[in-house]
């Protein structure tokens, strides 16, 4: 009875000397990693940029749908890499000049049928320099309503969140009658 009560201890010791090299090591690897706590910190931040940025474009588009586009122009890239895919015809434009004619132009003819405009938010995701956010729109209008599912990607300049690629798959156009 008593080998098996030292055995017990033993394996005891062993154990918590195990638990405690380990810990040890794992200390010394962190030292070793300079910033590593930043890390951690910069991005739980970083998700919680890519958050405001997410309700700022909700906003941005509800003005969009009301014929004012300043604020969704603020939010996209100004670089010449950003694209834009809308659509049934699945029409694409790439450089900042040709997509913001088309933001200003669709924003417009919002305006023009008095448009209100509703989400639901699919599923979004930030890495440290890139997001991505899936939705569906709908935008009510006078005449009927426009649905789309909705993919926007996203990526850091300069320490922002800003719109590179918006794809708009037109669900089907519908009119109020029918719903």
């Amino acid at each position: 009875m008593n080998r098996k009560i030292s055995v017990f201890i033993l394996l005891i010791l062993l154990a918590s000397s195990f638990k405690y090299r380990a810990k040890t090591a794992e200390a010394d690897v962190m030292a070793a990693v300079p910033g590593k706590d930043k890390i951690f910190i910069s991005e739980k931040k970083s998700e919680n940029d890519f958050e405001t940025v997410i309700t700022k474009m909700q906003q941005a588009n509800r003005a969009f749908s009301e014929g004012n586009p300043q604020l969704f122009k603020s939010l996209w890239s100004h670089n010449n890499d950003v694209t834009i895919f809308y659509g049934s015809d699945n029409q694409e434009l790439k450089g900042w000049e040709l997509v913001e004619s088309r933001i200003s132009d669709v924003s417009k003819q919002m305006q023009d049928s008095g448009t209100d405009y509703t989400f639901e938010k699919i599923a979004s995701k930030a890495g440290p320099d890139m997001g991505y956010l899936v939705q569906n729109e709908h935008y009510k209008m006078k005449t009927g309503h426009i649905d789309f599912r909705v993919t926007t990607l996203f990526r850091k300049e300069k320490g922002e969140w800003k719109i590179v690629h918006r794809q708009a798959d037109d669900l089907g156009r519908q009119h109020l009658a029918n719903r």
